[in-house]
Order: structure tokens, then sequence, then C-alpha cells
């Protein structure tokens, strides 16, 4: 079985009907709960945004045929997908490749030099940054058809007519069955949650994480500022629960000190959790001054002296991938080689990454805060809607019951 196969059949159901025959054609009415209908990989950092993407682009793990043989991995490129979407991607989601050098072309074959074992390759490949615009679907004027050429083959449906609205224009065109799948709903979820908000701190502001640490309540930052489904982000890995106690409470420092607290401007919950940052730090004697600014100078730049930055982003799925993301987002890259060394000396890589990431959460200058996941609601006549290995809705599988 190939890697590629192995993704596949990791996705996870979201709705399947026992005895419901699919039904081929049709065009869904779906409705997005997003201000924009268009995204790009390098800014897919939210999960309304990567499945947007997903739409009209996919992965390297889904759509390249991969093989292992001693030291490199084999990406066999099928005829409708361009050699070079699949450098570029490689190019894009370099800070996820330590490890693995510079891919040789070789006609339809680029091949990866690993140096070390990077048994998570396959599954970091799955990462948005990875996206290449080949996808289930191709924009036609206000609608998306289905693309006869896709290599996973073509979806069920014709086409999509795709709308993007805020949330409670969704909830009313559902209920009056004028759409037939809202994504973005705030319905529960059991599937993958791996888009972060985290906090990244300048230099010399230890005494601002221990504020922090002591004083927020992650969960409340879900509950509040968080469109559901999200969950409290205590440590580096989703689901992973820190070994180390909540500090205590610091004195107010004196006199008070200004700091700057950065965040993406188009993104609603940044904009709550750092108001809450700010109201929080204030007994400690920090004078928070918040600064929204574009998402792409929020993405480019580290945080300053007396400079605090929210990022968010999503992790690949898988442990390793992860923690090379955090050390990216932290400016740690130069100690990932170190790390996979570590990893890849042990039986079971996922649980040291797992390991590491709990040893090494307090030495990065960053601090994970909430995770987000995507809810959908669908009628009834939409069936088979599973979701893929970042935790999201997979439309292409999709069909109409014929019942």
């Amino acid at each position: 079985m190939t890697a590629r196969c192995a993704v596949l059949l990791a996705a996870v159901s979201l709705s399947a009907f026992a005895g419901s025959r699919p039904r081929p054609g049709g065009t869904l009415q779906l409705v997005l709960v997003s201000p924009s209908m268009t995204v790009d990989p390098s800014s897919a950092d939210a999960p309304i945004d990567a499945f947007r993407l997903s739409l009209t682009h996919q992965p390297i793990c889904r759509l390249v045929d991969m093989t292992r043989s001693p030291g490199v991995l084999k990406l066999t490129v099928p005829a409708s997908v361009d050699v070079k979407f699949v450098t570029e991607a490689l190019t894009r989601g370099a800070p996820l490749l330590t490890n693995v050098g510079a891919p040789n072309v070789n006609g339809r074959e680029v091949e990866l030099p690993i140096r070390g074992a990077r048994t998570d390759l396959e599954r970091t490949l799955c990462h948005p940054l990875f996206s290449l615009p080949v996808g289930p679907f191709k924009v036609k004027g206000t609608r998306l058809e289905a693309f006869d050429e896709q290599p996973m083959g073509r979806p069920y449906l014709d086409g999509l007519a795709l709308q993007a609205t805020d949330a409670r224009t969704a909830e009313r065109l559902f209920a009056q069955r004028r759409a037939q799948l809202v994504v973005g709903a705030s319905t529960p979820t059991d599937a993958p949650q791996l888009f972060v908000t985290a906090l990244a701190l300048g230099p010399g502001l230890a005494n601002v994480r221990t504020a922090i640490e002591s004083s927020i309540d992650r969960a409340d930052l879900a509950r509040f500022f968080v469109p559901a489904p999200s969950a409290a982000l205590p440590s580096l890995q989703p689901g992973a629960t820190p070994t180390t106690p909540t500090p205590a409470r610091p004195s107010p420092v004196t006199p008070a000190q200004e700091l700057t607290l950065s965040f993406d401007q188009t993104a609603e919950h940044e904009r709550g959790i750092a108001q809450r940052l700010q109201v929080k730090l204030q007994p400690f004697g920090y004078r928070v001054a918040l600064k929204p600014v574009p998402r792409a100078e929020v993405k480019a730049r580290a945080p300053g002296a007396n400079e605090l930055v929210l990022r968010s982003f999503a992790l690949p799925p898988s442990p390793t991938g992860a923690l090379l993301m955090w050390l990216s987002v932290a400016g740690q890259q130069a100690r990932a080689a170190a790390v996979l060394q570590s990893i890849s000396s042990a039986p079971d890589a996922d649980a040291r990454a797992r390991d590491l990431s709990l040893q090494l959460a307090n030495e990065l200058n960053v601090i994970p805060l909430v995770t987000r996941g995507l809810g959908v609601s669908a009628t009834r006549d939409v069936q088979h809607l599973t979701r893929d290995a970042m935790g999201l809705p997979r439309v292409d599988d999709a069909f109409f019951s014929a019942e």
C-alpha cells in the first residue's frame, strides 16, 4: 500500500447513512461562514480558509503517489498535474521540510532526499502549504464545476453553488432549505482541530509569560472569543496535557511597562483574545497597546522588544510536523535538526515528538492558546461527507441520496 492510500484510508466519515445509494450529479447549495470566497495556500491559516482552498486545490499527499526507498521519498506526479506546482509547493512549505534535501526532478518523478528518518513526511505533506492548484472543482463564473481530470477521480456532484456570508444569515438560509450544506457552522465535531492561535513574545519578556500563564483561562478564550468548535490549547500538541503546574502569580512590575500587541485585523477571534490579554495583563503593571495589522504583516514579522504578536496557523497532521511548525513560528528552526535526530532515534517517533513538545514548551517564546475546528450543518439528502487528514470536510466525497 502506498503512503497516499494510507492517508486516504485515514479519512474520518462525518455522515454515512446505512443503505443510502449515491445519486451522481446535481448542484450542492453550499454556504461558507466567511467574509471572503478567495484564499491562497500561504494564507490558509483559518479552517474555513483551508476548506475553501480545498475545493480548487489539493495537497501533495492526496494528488501524488508517494513511495519510499532508503533515503528517498519518490513522488510520481500524475499527467494532469504540472510538476512545477509540486516544486513550488515544496519551496513554500520549506520550514516543515527539515532534513529533506532539494528535490530532484526527472520527468514526472520528483525525488526528495531524506537525511535521517522522517517517518512523518507523508503526513506532513497534507498541510495546506503543500496544496497544488488541481482540485475536485474548477471555477466557472459564479459557481464551481466538477473537474473531470481530477487525479483522484471526478466528484459525484456536478458542481457547487457557493455563497459566503455571516453566521446568522447562514443559519437562516439553512433553516429555509436554501442551503444544503453550511461549512463554518457552530456545531460540535470529533474531527481533529489543527488550526491554532498562539501568542509570540519578544525577547526578554519571560515575566510577561509568567503573568499570562498564571492568569489566563484558555477554556474561556475558546468559549467567548472563538467560534465553535474550538478548545483550549495548553500545550504544543492538541490533546496533550502539560506536565508543569500553573505558575504562581507574579508581583506587579514597577514602574509600569509599555507593551504592544499586534494581531490580524481581519480575524475577529484574535481581536477578542487581544482585548482579554490587555485586561488580564493590566494588574501586573503592563500597559498593552493593541495594534491591528494586515495578516501578511503578522505572518512576516517576529516580535521585537516589548512586543507581543498573536499568530494563527495550521499544524501538520503529525506530532513531528506539528513540533517543526512551532519551532518555525518561534524562530527556532536552527534547533529543528537536533530535534529530528532525537525523534528518529526513538522506537515510536510520534510518542517521542509529543514528549519533546512537552519538554520544549517553556523554552520557546510562544504561548499556545486555543485550537479551532470546522463545524458543518447538512441536510439529510447530503450523504457521505467525510473529513481529510486536517479535519476538513471533503465535499468531493459527498453525494445526494437516491432514497
